[in-house]
């Protein structure tokens, strides 16, 4: 408590912080064990004068060391400087958050992911089937599948059993999900029950109008469908637009792989005679290049070391890109169609090396384009620029080995399962950073 005393008989003391003079106030100062006074704002104590044999006080603040000053018999003001104390903070890891689990059942496996104006449709399954026709054989089978609707706020809201087993989901050039099974393909339609709820509804049609007239159509702009005549077993293909009005269509760009063509042709030397005839006589049928028809008749797209060409199409506001990586450039084109000049992609550099990339995915609600990298388990993901072709700073997904990813409205999604764990494969969430 402070005491009330006469001026002659006082002491005052001023406390200032020793680093730079300035007046600490909140200071608590002692006598012994009991506290007679605290500073003010402007640091300042009034005290009883020291007696015939003096004083000693403490002087005590949270943030400065505690001191004691003796004052001789007499003294009438004084000033004492305190030192900063420093506190010590333990050791605190800084991470990144882990990625937020959308998609978790204790009952299926996540195998695909499709992101529309409906929200999130999951496959799921229970096993993969095992034993497959040779045809089938790079592909994996799921059976015993569940089609899974998740809202936009990524709550369950329907599902439905899918009849057959099946590839995996596509969707067509408006964003809405198609099931590929190994029969039937599969159109699915949202509506309610006689209780009002949710019900999926698939529509089955055969597989050749999935692949013919649903998935090479890839986009639309005004007054035209894109999409394109591309074949995993031929090294070239055309980006085309088709007018549903006039029901006409119109190549604008034309990609081939020069390097994987020479080879392609060059198949036709190692025929022997008769097959040679048959080449000739299948070019003048089909209207193509007797090396052409020898290409395919080799099955040169079996070879270990043959890829399809990649050279994916994008809408970017007025702008259309095609990203050519047989010729490392891209090349853009406006809405009326006609060419804009191209640039070279970054990523495609000589002193880039093995981290070039092989897929490109596009954020349809932001249109932004992200390049993908992988390395050792590893993935990132680089913003690539649609003026320049140049990559913004890479985004490592969290865990190793990610699924199908794509990205949506600034997040990154994808499968995974953590490595020795019993846990199903879920469905992850990251914020792109």
């Amino acid at each position: 408590m402070a005491l009330t005393v006469r001026a002659q008989d006082r002491l005052r003391l001023r406390v200032l912080d020793e680093l730079d003079d300035r007046p600490i106030a909140n200071v608590l100062v002692a006598d012994g064990e009991r506290t007679i006074s605290i500073t003010d704002e402007a640091g300042v104590a009034l005290l009883p004068a020291p007696p015939p044999g003096g004083l000693s006080l403490s002087f005590a603040h949270l943030s400065f060391q505690d001191t004691t000053v003796r004052f001789a018999f007499g003294a009438r003001s004084g000033t004492v400087r305190l030192k900063p104390r420093s506190h010590l903070i333990g050791t605190v890891d800084v991470t990144r958050p882990l990625p937020e689990t959308v998609f978790l059942r204790k009952d299926l496996h996540s195998a695909d992911l499709l992101i529309n104006e409906h929200g999130m449709w999951v496959l799921a399954y229970e096993r993969p089937r095992m034993l497959r026709a040779e045809g089938e054989a790079g592909k994996e089978i799921l059976r015993d599948t569940r089609l899974v609707l998740l809202d936009t706020l990524l709550r369950e809201r329907a599902s439905c059993l899918v009849p057959e087993d099946v590839f995996g989901l596509r969707h067509d050039l408006h964003d809405r999900v198609v099931i590929e099974g190994t029969a039937h393909a599969f159109s699915v339609d949202i509506g309610k029950d006689a209780e009002g709820d949710t019900r999926l509804l698939l529509q089955p049609f055969g597989l050749e109008e999935l692949r013919q007239a649903i998935l090479p159509w890839t986009d639309t702009i005004p007054g035209w469908v894109l999409g394109s005549n591309a074949s995993p077993v031929y090294p070239a293909f055309d980006h085309l637009a088709y007018d549903p009005l006039q029901d006409s269509g119109v190549v604008f760009c034309s990609v081939v792989d020069t390097f994987m063509m020479q080879l392609f042709r060059s198949q036709y030397k190692y025929l022997k005679n008769a097959e040679k005839v048959v080449a000739m006589n299948l070019a003048q049928e089909l209207g193509v290049d007797k090396e052409v028809a020898a290409g395919y008749m080799s099955g040169f797209h079996h070879n270990i070391w043959y890829k399809p060409v990649y050279a994916p199409l994008f809408v970017v506001g007025d702008t259309l890109l095609v990203l050519d990586h047989a010729r490392g450039r891209m090349r853009k084109f406006d809405r009326s169609l006609k060419a804009q000049g191209e640039v070279p992609l970054s990523y495609f550099r000589k002193d880039v090396g093995r981290h070039r990339t092989e897929r490109i995915l596009q954020d349809r609600a932001t249109q932004r384009l992200y390049a993908v990298f992988a390395r050792n388990g590893r993935t990132w993901l680089c913003e690539l620029d649609p003026c320049q072709g140049t990559l913004g700073a890479p985004i490592r997904a969290t865990y190793p080995y990610p699924d199908r990813l794509q990205v949506h409205d600034g997040a990154l999604y994808y499968i995974h399962r953590p490595y020795e764990s019993l846990q199903k494969r879920a469905i992850y969430r990251e914020r792109m950073r």
